[in-house]
């Protein structure tokens, strides 16, 4: 896959790391000091404002087939997920964002996101109550997003779990990797599988995973 990452923070050079061997990947970040940092990288680095289209189109945004943003400045991620949707219809949009109140916004634009503050409290809330059906590592009051052994859908494609409407799945990790999924791809049994589901349908989403 052709995979942009805009952001060269910790996670933004974590999650090159992780996508560099099996993918081809662009990171775009405004710092030469944090381009720096992605030492043993293979991809394509690109010291530019992701805000400019001109810096898009040079990391080739026009024929990527995701895009995650992970800037600190929760503005600029709405805002490139917002023109990567709309304007280059970019088939896979995630962003990071720290403020639970502007989930609704991403949610207008149809854009993924990781709440890293809900994120955060989820996991030491966990923590502390252990009161886990399902090991949910994000929520919110409408989505869950949960991780899920390959066993339980393996030999699945991704199009066909995704357009059950119960769980929407974004990112795999196989044998230490981390990928994003094409429709066609078939879950192995030692997958991870992370996804997103709606509240709503957790009780349906229980008897789906184990029926």
């Amino acid at each position: 896959m052709y995979i942009i990452i805009v952001g060269c923070g910790k996670v933004g050079t974590y999650l090159a790391k992780l996508l560099d061997e099996n993918n081809n990947v662009v990171v775009i970040d405004k710092e030469e000091k944090n381009l720096e940092k992605l030492t043993d990288f293979n991809g394509l680095t690109i010291l530019g404002d992701a805000l400019d289209i001109e810096v898009l189109k040079m990391a080739g945004i026009e024929k990527a087939d995701a895009i995650a943003v992970m800037t600190n400045n929760d503005n600029v991620n709405i805002i490139v997920g917002q023109v990567s949707k709309k304007m280059f219809n970019v088939p896979k949009v995630i962003i990071r964002i720290s403020d639970p109140n502007k989930e609704k916004i991403c949610k207008l634009f149809d854009i993924e996101i990781i709440n890293t503050t809900s994120l955060t409290a989820s996991l030491v809330n966990d923590g502390l109550t252990k009161k886990l059906v399902y090991p949910y590592i994000l929520e919110n009051k409408e989505l869950t997003l949960v991780e899920i052994e390959g066993k339980e859908l393996k030999g699945k494609k991704i199009e066909e779990i995704n357009t059950n409407g119960l769980l929407n799945i974004f990112a795999i990790i196989r044998n230490g990797k981390g990928i994003i999924p094409e429709k066609n791809m078939k879950i192995e049994e030692n997958d991870i599988i992370i996804g997103i589901v709606e509240k709503t349908n957790l009780n349906k989403f229980r008897k789906f995973i184990k029926p």
